[in-house]
């Protein structure tokens, strides 16, 4: 048994660090989306068409792979908490050089603030996520995993509410400092209050090593399932990414004005809240993978229907709803997954690689979609291409439930834990 569950954390504690790492991560969440609902205000007030703002888009994806990439070897040397408080301060600082930077009207340099930002970003879930669990008794970390990654959906949620009165009120300019002065803020009360890891201290430097290495994810017995869950985590990510990037720039193909762009974001991340409730609901009564697989097949219908079917109005509103359910809710998922699979000395490695995986392919969803949308494809089609690899993701998911029901999964690395 590991030094983080030979002493029991105090629930003050434990949800002391909850609140502070879903608070992190809700400002992660709010910033990554910033650039999405701004999109369409950017292109007129830029005389510029939206594929224009493919390259932000896509870079602020790529900093945030670097950044997943590189949260395990700085946790395992500096430890979770510092990574974490310092991911936070980074992408505050990053964001207010793109509001400094925004008047300039240069989509070159908001590219480079973008892709610093991601940078910080990237390295905020998973010290979060790990930081968050390592306070958990086991029976809990699922909960506690998506508890902290339903931050993400929410402070996109937040962004589609509110983005466009934002927008009118202080511009674009004026969402960057908000978004870069809240995390500021978080991260002194941060420093002041969050607990380091659980059972820190006893970590080695033998253990430390090992953390960094990928080839610790693929020991016997656990080859396939690492590999499934990067399947699923890239697949789930390109589809999810897809839309949350590109869903403003799109409402207009269905009838929306850009004052009401942020309302289809609003709608996807509030579905996604919902769906990572639905998973803790399931996760109680089956299997992870298999309500991972569930999830998937609903947000696939839900986006071929919004694709095939002639919805408008509140109706496409609600079953983009559906949409965000399946897709951010498997996304949420697949974090929790790697949670249940990892021992606690390659969790924060085993999480951020599984994340890097998903942020490939938010790198390569929206930048196939920002091509499409360059050559005029309408909306519909680049949203009925979405249910491709959401159909495969469920496959790897229906793989890996077969795999843990016939004991060729999570409960290896359980009992390492």
């Amino acid at each position: 048994m590991t030094a983080v569950n030979a002493a029991p954390t105090s629930a003050r504690v434990l949800w002391t660090t909850v609140a502070l790492a879903f608070s992190a991560v809700l400002l992660d969440g709010f910033d990554s989306a910033a650039l999405a609902f701004s999109v369409p205000v950017l292109a007129g007030e830029w005389g510029l068409s939206r594929a224009a703002f493919t390259a932000p888009l896509v870079l602020t994806n790529l900093g945030v792979v670097v950044g997943y990439l590189a949260c395990g070897p700085l946790s395992a040397r500096l430890g979770r908490r510092r990574v974490l408080i310092g991911g936070v301060v980074f992408f505050a600082v990053s964001t207010l050089l793109t509001a400094v930077t925004l008047p300039v009207q240069s989509v070159p340099l908001l590219s480079v603030t973008r892709v610093l930002t991601g940078l910080g970003l990237g390295a905020v879930l998973p010290a979060a996520v790990a930081l968050a669990t390592d306070h958990a008794p086991v029976r809990r970390r699922q909960l506690v995993s998506v508890a902290v990654t339903l931050g993400l959906a929410s402070g996109a949620t937040l962004g589609g509410l509110f983005g466009g009165r934002m927008l009118q009120e202080l511009g674009a300019a004026g969402v960057f400092w908000i978004a870069g002065g809240l995390p500021l803020a978080l991260a002194a009360v941060m420093a002041w209050r969050l607990p380091a890891a659980a059972g820190a201290g006893a970590d080695t430097a033998d253990t430390a090593r090992r953390a960094e290495r990928v080839s610790e994810l693929f020991p016997p017995g656990m080859r396939m399932n690492t590999a499934l869950i990067w399947a699923f985590s890239f697949l789930a990510f390109l589809s999810a990414y897809t839309l949350q990037s590109w869903v403003p720039s799109l409402m207009g193909d269905f009838g929306f004005a850009d004052s009401e762009a942020p309302l289809g974001l609003a709608f996807f991340s509030i579905g996604g809240i919902a769906g990572g409730v639905l998973l803790v609901w399931l996760a109680s009564r089956v299997p992870i993978a298999l309500a991972l697989c569930a999830l998937s097949l609903t947000g696939a219908a839900c986006a071929f229907a919004i694709a095939r079917a002639d919805l408008g109005g509140t109706v496409l509103l609600v079953v983009l709803g559906g949409t965000g359910l399946g897709l951010v809710g498997s996304q949420i998922g697949q974090l929790a997954m790697a949670v249940a699979l990892y021992p606690a000395a390659t969790r924060t490695t085993g999480v951020g690689w599984a994340a890097a995986l998903g942020r490939i392919g938010s790198i390569v969803g929206p930048a196939v979609a920002g091509v499409l949308l360059g050559l005029s494809l309408p909306g519909r089609d680049i949203v009925l291409l979405t249910t491709l690899p959401v159909l495969t993701a469920a496959l790897c998911a229906l793989l890996l439930w077969r795999r843990q029901a016939g004991g060729g999964a999570v409960p290896a690395a359980q009992r390492r834990t």
